[in-house]
């Protein structure tokens, strides 16, 4: 998938187990981006040319950077480092990239190192299907599950008090 599309998702899922705490949210969406730090076309990749090579050389593209052991050592890493509740929304931000990506034809190695790639083919990386269907309804989804609640809080709030 697509940066933005993986960020989107990390969001959601920051927001899932953090709420709207800006800081967590953060954390979530930087973790939704670290999985593909192994190319060097990737956000972080292009804008640290030198870590894609050294993680590629030394772990493979979506290899294990890719797995749920790599989500696991990130969340605890994190976790002990800045405070559980940082590795918690990082390691969401980071399972939501997984997740993602084992809707593309190529995969995940889930249960690296073992060497079995886990898909469900639906979604090709930047087709047509991503950028004009997944990504906007991943944007929708968000901003209503984010919003709305608020928004409809607020307003039940208000209708109770005027009447």
């Amino acid at each position: 998938m697509m940066w933005r599309s993986h960020l989107v998702m990390g969001l959601g899922a920051g927001y899932l187990v953090s709420g709207f705490d800006p800081v967590l949210l953060a954390a979530a969406g930087l973790g939704s981006l670290l999985p593909d730090l192994d190319h060097p076309n990737s956000w972080i990749g292009s804008r640290i040319p030198i870590l894609p090579t050294i993680a590629r050389g030394v772990l493979g593209h979506r290899g294990a950077l890719h797995s749920l052991a790599a989500t696991l050592a990130l969340g605890g890493i994190i976790g002990l480092l800045w405070g559980r509740e940082i590795g918690l929304a990082m390691a969401a931000g980071y399972l939501a990239h997984l997740a993602g990506d084992m809707l593309t034809l190529s995969g995940v190695p889930l249960l690296w190192p073992l060497p079995v790639m886990v898909r469900i083919p639906l979604v090709k990386t930047g087709g047509l299907l991503e950028r004009f269907v997944v990504f906007p309804a991943l944007t929708l989804g968000l901003v209503y599950w984010a919003v709305l609640p608020e928004v409809s809080g607020y307003v039940g709030r208000v209708m109770a008090w005027l009447t």
